[in-house]
């Protein structure tokens, strides 16, 4: 026997199944629509006992998502999965999983431009519910993902990905930035620059990871994007951070809230507090602040924590000569593919500099030139 009940102005639902009382909030205020969602429930109960696929609503399938899948990936991609399921949840969570389609879709796609989402962002709205679709696919829960076609579709109509950052420091912009870092700031960017890790990688780091005979740090598979441990090389500048770096007596984080708050002069401590009271010895979650505002106090714009790993991979291209291989196991690229797409850019910017170095109409050969013969008269 199946009915409808009420608590405060919520419409409950009451049935049974295999001898056994089954209670749900409908999630409505409506008679109607109550009776609607129970006879719905008994449905995919019905079809449940009959060998079908489960017919959940998607709000149910992202509960199980965020309980066994969510946890088993890295942080930072927990919290992008995490503000893309709110609006998942938001906009399609009433629906059935399997009735989602092409309309759906874009009805999701016009509310979240409506509200002033970017192309980018509403197209990571829809990977992650592929990944949903993913997930419910490997449980049994769905034998279709719609989101992958309708992703390729509007890509070709205007749902792209933003287009690569291509900013890094030259060693002119590197010298004029750190110049106005406070200490435990200039010293992270450092850092970064001259090791390529990744923000997460580099603030979860731990001294037992640090190999200064070897001037190389392990990053585990744990922490690592690609799921795979890797060494990472050292240059000098890096290994001279760390040199430098006191260990915490009870901490093993490298760069912790320690150093920070031992500043002795007062209007530096009140600088470096962070936002919320942390553990002395406690990890830093990341640095944006500090590098926001030492950006802000030397005159540069739209600058990332990521720019700096960028920097680093630019300098082993550039300057070291290495191999796009090299650079791959180095940073972590999960191909020479990835590596050679993320640095096509420095291509371009070479057959500029190779225009100035052979055209001698140009004023920057004349210049050049001009240059060259007055070093050579000073010599």
């Amino acid at each position: 026997m199946a009915n409808i009940y009420q608590r405060g102005a919520v419409w409950w639902g009451r049935l049974q199944k295999d001898g056994k009382e089954l209670r749900a909030s409908l999630k409505t205020r409506s008679e109607s629509a109550a009776r609607k969602a129970l006879a719905e429930w008994q449905a995919r109960l019905e079809e449940e006992d009959r060998g079908g696929i489960p017919q959940k609503t998607l709000n149910e399938i992202l509960f199980a998502f965020n309980a066994e899948h969510l946890p088993t990936l890295r942080v930072n991609t927990q919290r992008r999965y995490g503000i893309s399921i709110q609006w998942l949840n938001d906009k399609l969570g009433h629906y059935r999983l399997m009735d989602i389609g092409n309309t759906h879709l874009n009805d999701f796609e016009v509310a979240r431009r409506a509200m002033g989402a970017s192309p980018p962002t509403i197209r990571r709205d829809l990977s992650t519910l592929s990944s949903v679709y993913g997930f419910a696919m490997e449980t049994g829960l769905a034998d279709k993902n719609p989101v992958a076609a309708y992703l390729k579709q509007r890509k070709r109509r205007g749902l792209r990905e933003s287009p690569p950052r291509t900013r890094y420091l030259s060693r002119r912009d590197e010298t004029h930035l750190l110049k106005h870092a406070l200490p435990y700031v200039r010293d992270a960017m450092l850092f970064a620059i001259y090791s390529g890790l990744r923000s997460e990688e580099q603030f979860s780091l731990t001294w037992d990871r640090v190999d200064l005979e070897r001037n190389e740090v392990t990053i585990p598979m744990t922490i690592a994007k690609s799921k795979r441990e890797r060494k990472v090389v050292l240059l000098d500048e890096a290994v001279e951070v760390l040199k430098r770096t006191q260990r915490h007596p009870k901490s093993s984080y490298v760069f912790h809230h320690g150093h920070a708050v031992k500043a002795a002069n007062a209007k530096v401590m009140e600088l470096v507090r962070p936002t919320r009271a942390a553990k002395d010895g406690e990890r830093f979650r990341h640095l944006l602040r500090g590098l926001k505002e030492t950006a802000r106090r030397a005159g540069m714009k739209d600058l990332r924590w990521h720019d700096l790993r960028r920097t680093h991979g630019c300098r082993l291209l550039q300057e070291h000569k290495w191999s796009m291989e090299m650079v791959r196991d180095q940073l972590g690229h999960q191909s020479v593919t990835q590596t050679e797409k993320a640095y096509a850019f420095l291509e371009v910017d070479a057959r500029h500099a190779g225009v100035v170095r052979t055209n001698p109409g140009t004023v920057a050969h004349s210049t050049k030139r001009q240059k060259s013969a007055h070093s050579s008269h000073n010599d």
